[in-house]
């Protein structure tokens, strides 16, 4: 079974479809096994036999039964096209009005009626007499049963035994036995061939998320496990240039640090007039290539391990309430999470910084969404217009550029913050607080075994 799951889903498909033809003919001839044989079907000929004489038919062990009331059966007024064929052959055969005739298709079974009724719409048209004809004497009464108002106002009856099952009942167990044969080979086949898929979606979900840790897995249909190929080759295509950038950045940042380092040394000799402006210069410089040196580091991941996520956003806090800034960790459970902790300290000191400089005040909360873990940062500050909030996710862009980077940054906070969420599989966004400033949502995977 194994092997002929990892094989083609053409392969697997038409296996399914020959399977369920095979089955389908072995349960046509069980059907046919279990029936009951030697009996020779009772036709309207018999029927109206019973009306003239009053008196019951058996044959081979089954019987065409009799039975004289003072009542029309109830609902059996309301005729389907196969009865009111028999219905008007009957009355036809017996030289009465199509009034006085009722027939009704039955199974014997609970529930037959309903299924019946529920199969087939009951006519609208008149009922209208026919014409007598030999061929209404052939047919097989099966599973119908007949009423006949006699000239005293009394109904003969006249139903069949349920132990021949007729048409409708040969029909129904048909259907039982194909139900029994095909529905749990079209589960069990449905089930393990949708299983690698969703594990496959689920995989490239994570992958597009931007986790460095999602692996395709080489199991499921032959297409599939190409698909997972190809994407694997993808990934490690994009991760291979990634690091290339982010070695490349990091040189260069590197570099620029030695001709900075002579150029402060030689700001000091300058004229007084300019030493400023070059000092102010080389620190802006100085800003950038931490900046980009900070981005390069939120991209690589150094280690993954289990921690307490909650624990960690509260050591953050309590380090910029020691440097005198005001930041809330509202109460919350451990929350676990597989992570870089590096990387994920100063995700949140990057959070935390952005709000305490332009709001001075920062509250934190956080809450479990399903499997997810969900850090808010919000702060009472100016905000950001709601147009501009892919702007300032971009790395090197502000929402306002006019701001100083001394004290504002050089725009790569918050796109190193989204960098390390995404890198841990989950997401950055932006909003409205409800004091009007900025709120931070980051949504981050839950460990896997707090995650329900």
């Amino acid at each position: 079974m194994s092997r002929f799951s990892r094989g083609p889903l053409f392969g697997q498909v038409l296996g399914l479809v020959v399977a369920a033809a095979v089955l389908a003919q072995v349960a046509g001839a069980l059907v046919l096994y279990f029936l009951p044989g030697g009996h020779e079907p009772f036709t309207l000929a018999d029927a109206a036999k019973i009306v003239r004489t009053q008196r019951s038919i058996e044959r081979n062990g089954f019987a065409l039964r009799a039975e004289t009331r003072a009542t029309a059966p109830e609902r059996w007024d309301e005729d389907d096209s196969r009865e009111r064929r028999f219905r008007t052959a009957l009355a036809a055969m017996l030289e009465v009005s199509p009034g006085d005739v009722l027939v009704e298709d039955r199974i014997p079974i609970p529930g037959g009626a309903w299924l019946i009724r529920a199969a087939r719409e009951p006519l609208t048209t008149p009922l209208e007499p026919v014409p007598p004809s030999p061929d209404y004497a052939r047919l097989a009464v099966g599973d119908l049963a007949a009423a006949v108002r006699m000239d005293d106002g009394r109904w003969t009856v006249i139903t069949p035994d349920d132990g021949w099952p007729g048409p409708g009942s040969v029909l129904l167990m048909w259907l039982a036995f194909n139900g029994l044969f095909i529905v749990p080979l079209a589960w069990l086949f449905t089930r393990r061939l949708v299983r690698p898929i969703r594990e496959f979606a689920a995989t490239a979900d994570r992958a597009g998320r931007g986790d460095a840790t999602a692996a395709f897995t080489g199991s499921g249909p032959r297409e599939v496990r190409a698909a997972a190929e190809a994407l694997s080759e993808m990934q490690r295509k994009i991760r291979d240039a990634l690091d290339e950038r982010t070695k490349l950045l990091a040189a260069i940042a590197h570099d620029l640090r030695t001709p900075l380092a002579r150029i402060r040394f030689r700001a000091e000799h300058a004229p007084a007039e300019h030493r400023d402006k070059i000092t102010a210069d080389i620190e802006r410089m100085d800003a950038m290539i931490e900046g980009v040196l900070a981005f390069v580091r939120g991209e690589a991941l150094a280690d993954r391990h289990r921690l307490d996520f909650t624990a960690l956003v509260r050591s953050v806090a309590d380090d910029w309430k020691d440097s005198g800034a005001d930041a809330e960790v509202l109460d919350a459970p451990a929350l676990l999470i597989d992570g870089d902790a590096i990387a994920l300290r100063r995700m949140i000191s990057n959070l935390v910084d952005n709000a305490i400089k332009y709001a001075g005040k920062v509250r934190c909360r956080l809450e479990r969404d399903g499997a997810d873990i969900m850090l808010l940062v919000e702060d009472a500050g100016p905000g950001v217009d709601p147009s501009a909030f892919a702007k300032v996710l971009t790395p090197f862009e502000r929402g306002d550029a006019t701001r100083d980077p001394a004290t504002g940054g050089v725009g790569l906070g918050l796109p190193i913050a989204r960098g390390i969420a995404r890198s841990h599989g989950g997401e950055l966004t932006l909003g409205r607080s409800d004091a009007g400033g900025l709120r931070v949502l980051v949504r981050l995977p839950g460990a896997a075994e707090q995650s329900e």
